[in-house]
């Protein structure tokens, strides 16, 4: 678990993703700064922000879900995650955890969005063939002023039914890139640059402070044979 914790702040501080496999590659603080510095030295303003919204909303998911590091990635799919009856209740927990007011907008499902156009269709037809009039002026009007009435009900009407994420929040990624653009103070926690003193500092804060090793921490100390990581 500490390892999982260490992972987790590294990313968080500098604004990095580490998959499984690298992970597993770092034996000691060195190889991890040395991870770090790899990745610092790459990563753009604009990757910055979004790989620090995805660390950030990961680390929600997971407090709030107890789902795996290893579940949370940007391809996960989010309806799949999240069941409809939980979702709203869900995205409010983890965007106010992000400091955002609003949630995303939800959108009704394909075949609510069918019956809405042919629902009033049909009605707005059936209304003026009753009348009398469907092949003349006055039936067409009948048409058009009893559909967009049966249209502008059934849409207040179905607002319960917006239950479907957007096109754009499919996935994990989709919604960390969401919220890259509605939190306000992203930008200001986030490093433009790294030296390689501070990094050490830093990752050297982050593992005294999960592992309690402070008086055996040295950079080449191996994590688990000499720092206590289980």
């Amino acid at each position: 678990m500490g390892g999982v914790e260490i992972a987790m702040a590294v990313e968080d501080a500098f604004s990095i993703t580490l998959d499984d496999a690298e992970a597993t590659k770092i034996l000691t603080p060195r190889q991890l700064i040395a991870a770090v510095q790899s990745k610092v030295a790459m990563a753009s303003a604009t990757v910055c922000l979004t790989q620090r919204a995805f660390n950030l909303l990961r680390k929600s998911l997971i407090c709030h879900g107890g789902w795996k590091r290893s579940e949370i990635n940007p391809g996960t799919c989010l309806p799949m995650l999240l069941p409809k009856n939980q979702r709203r209740e869900f995205v409010h927990k983890v965007i106010t955890d992000l400091g955002i007011k609003q949630p995303p907008e939800y959108v009704r499902a394909g075949w609510v969005n069918g019956l809405l156009f042919l629902g009033p269709t049909l009605t707005g037809a059936m209304v003026a063939f009753a009348t009398g009039q469907a092949i003349h002026t006055l039936g067409i009007w009948i048409f058009i002023g009893v559909t967009l009435l049966t249209a502008s009900l059934a849409w207040r009407l179905t607002q319960p039914l917006c239950t479907e994420f957007p096109k754009p929040l499919q996935t994990v990624g989709g919604l960390a890139r969401w919220v890259m653009t509605h939190k306000a103070d992203l930008a200001h926690a986030t490093v433009p640059g790294w030296t390689r003193e501070q990094i050490a500092i830093r990752v050297h804060d982050i593992v005294v402070e999960v592992l309690d090793c402070d008086a055996k921490y040295h950079e080449d100390a191996r994590l688990v044979e000499d720092l206590g990581l289980g």
